[in-house]
């Protein structure tokens, strides 16, 4: 089970469970109204009215939400954010202390069956303190983005490859899909997502995540200002059945 915290109360850990489905905002939905770099903005507007000072180290946290059909977030706390927590106390703290006083999250706009979607993104809480933050910052579009070895196409070429050597009994996808994963700082990719998707499809994704654990990690992880870091990728699919 992953924990989920609502961010208004993780001060206290006022915690629940939940068996979260692993849907995420497709590419293009905002998650945040005026998009990443409002929301980094208001970050850095929350630092300055709490006076929050820079931390020691240039911590980096990796933040994971699930936000709900009301628009709430919640932080998900599983085994890697709590390696997080160890690795960069001081990041993890500001997430606490900024992102609850954030009010301006965005539900899915295709909600069916979900009970909310997944938001992943990166956060350097020295960079959005004082002189430091620079009016439109956007942490993603300053990455370098995560590679396959032999290119998007190889990586295309190999999913499809696995999917109809242990899928195609099951499944008989066509069209024109989008993609989304996460690689991490190792260049491990998981947390497989595909859009567009219905409920009926919730055991298709699971699957999808059981076989690509056959794939070799020939992912370079992204970069930002020369450090690893996690990103969420999006690749199109076509699939055919002939």
């Amino acid at each position: 089970m992953i924990k989920i915290f609502p961010l208004l109360a993780l001060l206290y850990y006022s915690s629940f469970c939940a068996q979260i489905n692993n849907a995420y905002y497709s590419a293009g939905e905002e998650a945040y109204k005026g998009g990443a770099e409002k929301m980094y903005q208001d970050i850095h507007d929350v630092m300055i009215k709490k006076n929050l000072q820079k931390c020691d180290k240039n911590e980096y946290f990796y933040v994971r939400l699930k936000i709900n059909d009301a628009g709430k977030p919640g932080l998900i706390n599983d085994k890697r954010t709590k390696e997080f927590i160890q690795k960069s106390p001081c990041a993890y703290d500001y997430v606490v202390k900024t992102l609850g006083e954030l009010h301006d999250w965005l539900p899915d706009k295709n909600v069916t069956s979900f009970d909310g979607k997944l938001y992943e993104f990166p956060f350097f809480p020295n960079d959005l303190i004082g002189d430091n933050y620079k009016t439109g910052y956007n942490a993603k579009e300053q990455t370098e983005k995560a590679a396959y070895e032999g290119g998007t196409d190889a990586f295309r070429k190999e999913l499809v490859y696995l999917i109809e050597q242990y899928l195609s009994d099951l499944y008989k996808p066509e069209g024109i899909f989008e993609l989304s994963f996460t690689v991490d700082e190792n260049g491990k990719a998981s947390n497989f997502d595909i859009f567009p998707r219905s409920p009926s499809s919730e055991q298709f994704v699971s699957d999808i995540n059981t076989v690509t654990k056959r794939m070799k990690n020939k992912w370079t992880a992204a970069k930002f200002r020369g450090q690893n870091i996690s990103s969420r990728n999006v690749v199109k699919i076509k699939f055919r059945n002939d």
